[in-house]
C-alpha cells in the first residue's frame, strides 16, 4: 500500500551551515493546512538525518508568539 501524498500549499528551504531547513504548508484529508517544519544534515557517519515536527493551525499563534518571545533570548 503506498502513502497518500499530502497537497502541498507553500514551501521553502533554508540552508543554514552543514543544516537545510525545510518549511512546508500541506492540505489535510479533512482539508485543514498544517506546517511541516523538517531539518535535515549528515552526522558522523555520513548518514542522512531528518527531523521533522509538525504544527497544526490552531497551534500555530500560541507556537508563534512563543517564538517572538523567546527571540529576545537569541540576539
Amino acid at each position: 500500500m503506498q502513502p497518500i501524498e499530502k497537497e502541498k500549499v507553500f514551501s521553502k528551504m533554508l540552508k543554514a551551515g552543514k543544516k537545510t531547513y525545510f518549511f512546508d504548508v500541506k492540505k489535510a484529508s479533512n482539508g485543514n493546512n498544517y506546517l511541516t517544519i523538517a531539518e535535515s544534515y549528515l552526522n558522523k557517519d555520513n548518514q542522512k538525518v531528518i527531523n521533522r515536527i509538525i504544527l497544526f493551525k490552531d497551534h500555530f499563534a500560541e507556537f508563534g508568539n512563543n517564538l517572538l518571545e523567546l527571540k529576545q533570548y537569541l540576539q
